[in-house]
């Protein structure tokens, strides 16, 4: 049994992460966590893994008991043996170089025999499905691979319990579905307990047999997710719904439906799907792309990339983990150079910001106003520019905080404040609703759709959601070619995979329908 005790816990210069926490789960259970960035929730599970108070130093008042131990009196490789841990960056606990040896790794530190290291090695490999990863590198997979390795190692120390941040905030559609349904197998099928903070209610709340809702770091709400979904606002709290959710409960449904096929049933003869309209019409080219293409070693990973880049536009570029995204993104930021084919800027170079996937990346100093002054300083422009940028994403509240210690959505719009500080005329997101929560979520769409007026914004993403709000066209790459291009509309609708929910409904509905949007159907 996992339970907290008038749990509390406080990082230095900060108010409390956590304040009075008190619950029990009960082995075999499924509790998905849920809350507004910043809520508490990687702390609850920093504090049941032992991160917390090992790696992380604070104030920490009450108790917290993990299967009869205290995580504050034993180190955490001694926790790992009762829980292993997922955490929202894979990239952050793999430290072996192949898959195999990252999966023997833990086992060899609890010491065990080696005989016995094989059998654990070989059966989880088959369990998860990757023995075809095996000898490959690490540095060497997708993000949807990594984050199996990462379930790999801490499944093979055979825990009773599964910790997981935001699994599936880096995925594309299809890798995030295999991982749940994974995790779900385990859950079902092996009696793990799971807990879980994750943002995408779409994905999630179906799975769980239990929702805790976090504000501030209070609990809220607990109990069965439909319930809590249908008496209690998730807007206002941040969390947000399940857009098919989201639609019943504007229609005044009291039984919210909480996948596609119980809406379908539920809402199928009250709405009437429009195609989604697009807004923003496309001006004069920043930047050009013709022909290009880019290899690391041997390795091909951009293949004759045309495109053009439009001032007074959002242009999503949507595809699976590893097909080349970010490496284009580079390349138009000038980070890399191409190999063939050649890059056109119509802007100067130093007026591109790129705000990248791994906000670690973005830290300069030792709070968040310091990282902002950074990029000023090293452009000789005006601090007065700090102030507003803090204001305007929301974040003057940690201003003096330490960016490691803050959630992973206010380190991502710490993040994004570095770069538009200085008001670039083209600005590209990669994977910007990574640990954002539903309201967090929103507001950076509002600041896309302010920002692509008189800029350009190329917006890299597998949250379909937002690429649906904001983009104006759609650019789907595969293999490190761009194999389709066109209208917001005409790419995301009729797709089994980069997709909405209501598109999905929709279809169900008006086959061939391009809404998209939960204003599309009502």
């Amino acid at each position: 049994m996992i339970e907290f005790r008038d749990f509390s816990f406080r990082y230095p210069g900060g108010d409390y992460a956590l304040h009075n926490v008190n619950f029990k789960v009960e082995q075999g259970e499924f509790v998905l966590l849920a809350g507004d960035s910043g809520s508490g929730k990687s702390t609850l599970l920093r504090a049941l893994n032992g991160l917390i108070p090992h790696f992380y130093s604070g104030e920490y008042c009450g108790k917290v008991v993990v299967y009869g131990l205290d995580p504050r009196e034993i180190p955490p490789r001694e926790i790992s043996r009762y829980v292993g841990t997922v955490l929202q960056d894979p990239e952050n606990q793999i430290v072996m170089s192949t898959v195999e040896r990252e999966i023997a790794f833990p086992l060899e530190n609890a010491g065990l025999k080696w005989e016995e290291i094989e059998k654990r090695v070989e059966d989880i490999l088959d369990l998860i499905g990757i023995n075809q990863l095996r000898d490959r590198k690490v540095d060497e997979l997708s993000g949807g691979e990594l984050q199996k390795v990462a379930i790999a190692s801490a499944m093979a120390m055979h825990p009773r319990a599964l910790l997981l941040d935001e699994p599936t905030s880096q995925l594309d559609p299809r890798s995030a579905e295999e991982i749940l349904n994974l995790v779900t197998r385990f859950n079902e099928e092996l009696g793990i307990t799971v807990i879980m903070a994750e943002h995408r209610m779409e994905n999630t709340l179906h799975r769980a047999d239990r929702l805790i809702v976090l504000n501030r770091g209070e609990v809220v709400e607990d109990g069965e997710p439909r319930i809590i979904a249908s008496r209690v606002d998730l807007d206002s709290l941040g969390v947000g719904y399940p857009q098919v959710s989201r639609i019943a409960r504007m229609l005044g449904e009291e039984y919210l439906p909480l996948t596609v096929k119980e809406a379908w049933k539920t809402l199928g003869k009250k709405i009437n799907p429009r195609d989604a309209k697009i807004t923003a019409k496309g001006g004069d080219k920043i930047v050009e792309l013709r022909r290009v293409s880019f290899s690391y070693g041997s390795r091909r990973v951009l293949e004759g990339i045309d495109l053009d880049i439009r001032r007074g536009e959002a242009l999503g570029i949507i595809g699976r983990n590893g097909s080349g995204k970010t490496t284009l993104a580079k390349v138009i930021a000038g980070i890399l150079e191409p190999q063939r084919g050649r890059v056109i800027y119509r802007i100067p170079k130093d007026s591109l910001g790129m705000v990248f996937q791994n906000p670690n990346l973005h830290v300069m100093g030792d709070s968040v106003r310091e990282n902002l002054e950074y990029t000023l300083k090293a452009r000789g422009e005006n601090m007065e520019k700090v102030k507003r940028s803090l204001e305007f994403l929301r974040i003057k509240h940690v201003e003096d905080r330490n960016p490691m210690d803050l959630s992973g959505g206010e380190k991502l719009l710490m993040a994004l404040g570095t770069v538009l500080v200085f008001q670039p005329d083209l600005l590209i997101l990669d994977e910007p609703t990574r640990g954002l929560s539903w309201k967090h979520k929103m507001h950076l769409a509002g600041i896309i759709e302010e920002y692509k007026r008189e800029h350009g914004v190329i917006l890299i993403s597998h949250d379909m959601e937002l690429v649906a709000k904001v983009a104006d066209r759609v650019a789907l790459m595969s293999s490190g070619r761009i194999v389709l291009e066109g209208s917001t509309p005409d790419m995301l609708s009729g797709t089994l995979t980069f997709s909405t929910q209501v598109n999905k409904l929709a279809n169900l509905i008006a086959p061939g329908s391009r809404a998209l949007r939960e204003e599309d159907v009502l």
